[in-house]
């Protein structure tokens, strides 16, 4: 069950995002909102970058090459 962010959830997050320290200038204000509204953390992140993910997984690299190739049996491993 997805649980709803309330207004006091997400001013939270603003806050935490705005005072977070200057040395993230390459990130975007949006891009960091984003990111946590996602739940991706900084060492996620990182992760994702050094393993050529999209920025917003959150999982590892074989956990994403799973979801995107395609089955080759219908049923059983591959």
């Amino acid at each position: 069950m997805r649980q709803r962010l309330t207004e006091s959830d997400l001013r939270r997050i603003v806050n935490r995002v705005v005072n977070e320290s200057e040395d993230d200038r390459k990130e975007t204000l949006m891009k960091k909102l984003l990111r946590k509204l996602k739940g991706v953390s900084d060492k996620q992140l990182k992760y994702n970058i050094d393993n050529d993910l999209p920025w917003d997984w959150n999982g590892s690299k074989e956990g994403f090459y799973e979801k995107i190739e395609p089955k080759r049996y219908s049923r059983g491993s591959n």
